[in-house]
């Protein structure tokens, strides 16, 4: 629909008044009230979104910041006056401004009349080259989804001096090229504009490259944190050989799926206990990697080498098996892993109770069904309130998706569906 209102009120929404203010005065005495001295007066005039175009214009330059502050905020304020409010001498007044112009232009389609998008686009540009950083960031954070804007508009915004500026429009701009991103990194993007950058959906391999290639710890952090980025293997390579010394990129990279093997045997020379357990249960599908990583152990453990994690500390896997087999795997045990984080042992210890395959246990834990997972609890022979610990703290099931315990912390299915639910989902 055509956006008739930017040039003034035809078309706007009923009842456009400030709420509880009193109804807009007829056109002659709203002209007097905008030729009067009683500031507070032409404030409230200017506030009505319903007011006639050419007062609202007429406000636009009024000497009171007051005005000028409620036709920024107006609505129905035609772009002819926005384009004068974009240059006001008041912060305040372009920063409101700044706020309503951007949540517009989104709304702009491809079908928009040619003098309305040039208009509302010129306002915009005008503002993104504000000297008030605050002005120019209300602008990026609004826009940064649109695919609609000027491409130099977003390419200015994104090589903004100030962060808050450039790091939303770096992360989600669907209008920035890799050629664009990897001339904003050879430009010498850093701190958080860099992290940002790297946090990009669907990241490409060659401005991958370019962000280790800066040796930005974070930058680089963030992007073995992003699924969707895509690292070449060289580059993992790279990362790889000097992780040992960057423990912000462990968990990330423990946690990145699909690794090579021969990443996953450098890695695990190094991270911590934890985290080796995690590496362990990740790559169960590979049985003879599983069993190189688990000779790793020995060593390391032989060597202390995870005597700073806890000096009593086994791998997940063998202290499930060693409980299991001495009857000391109950509730409890699970309940204090379960609170410590501790979830790779969590997951073995349910394969023991429940004398399901690892992979089954694993599937199930990952599907995100609150009735599968208190399925699988169930059949582990534990109760409803652990069943509901497992989906928020192990599974990290999404609430609408989760089963909470029943009167008395009863399950809340019946033994014949928990049933059908291992049979079907747990094969």
């Amino acid at each position: 629909m055509v956006l008739h209102w930017v040039f003034g009120n035809a078309g706007k929404r009923k009842g456009g008044r400030p709420s509880g203010a009193a109804p807009k005065p007829a056109y002659e005495e709203a002209k007097r009230i905008a030729a009067s001295d009683d500031v507070k007066a032409r404030a409230a005039l200017a506030a009505h979104e319903d007011l006639e175009p050419e007062i609202l214009y007429f406000f636009a330059s009024d000497e009171a910041t007051e005005v000028r502050r409620a036709v920024a905020v107006n609505q129905g304020t035609p772009l002819q006056a926005d384009r004068i409010l974009a240059t006001d001498r008041d912060g305040e007044v372009r920063y409101q401004l700044a706020r309503k112009i951007s949540r517009l232009v989104p709304t702009l389609s491809r079908d928009e009349a040619d003098r309305l998008t040039r208009m509302a686009m010129e306002v915009l540009e005008i503002l993104a080259r504000d000297d008030l950083p605050r002005v120019r960031a209300t602008i990026a954070d609004e826009i940064k989804r649109a695919d609609n804007v000027p491409g130099r508009i977003v390419r200015q915004l994104a090589r903004d001096v100030e962060e808050m500026v450039s790091a939303p429009i770096l992360e989600y701009s669907p209008l920035l090229s890799d050629q664009d991103l990897l001339e904003i990194v050879a430009g010498g993007c850093g701190g958080g504009a860099l992290v940002a950058l790297s946090r990009r959906p669907g990241l490409g391999e060659r401005v991958s490259d370019a962000v280790v290639n800066s040796r930005n710890v974070q930058a680089v952090a963030a992007l073995l944190g992003n699924r969707t980025a895509a690292i070449s293997g060289k580059t993992l390579d790279m990362i790889a050989v000097d992780a040992e010394d960057r423990v912000e990129w462990h968990a990330p990279m423990v946690d990145r799926e699909n690794l090579p093997s021969r990443i996953i045997r450098r890695i695990a020379t190094f991270v911590s206990a934890a985290l080796m357990d995690k590496l362990i249960e990740m790559n169960q599908d590979q049985a003879t990697l599983v069993g190189e990583l688990r000779q790793t152990v020995r060593k390391r453990i032989e060597r202390g080498d995870f005597a700073g994690d806890d000096p009593d500390w086994e791998p997940a896997e063998e202290r499930a098996q060693r409980l299991f087999d001495g009857g000391n795997l109950d509730e409890a045990v699970i309940v204090r892993a379960i609170d410590k984080g501790d979830n790779a042992f969590v997951r073995y210890a349910l394969t023991h109770l429940s004398g399901l395959p690892f992979k089954t246990v694993t599937s199930m834990l990952n599907t995100g069904s609150g009735k599968a997972i208190t399925a699988l609890v169930w059949k582990a022979g534990l109760s409803m309130p652990t069943a509901h610990l497992v989906q928020t703290r192990v599974a990290r099931v999404p609430q609408k998706s989760q089963l909470r315990p029943g009167p008395g912390d009863a399950f809340p299915m019946s033994e014949a569906d928990l049933g059908w639910y291992i049979e079907c989902v747990g094969g």
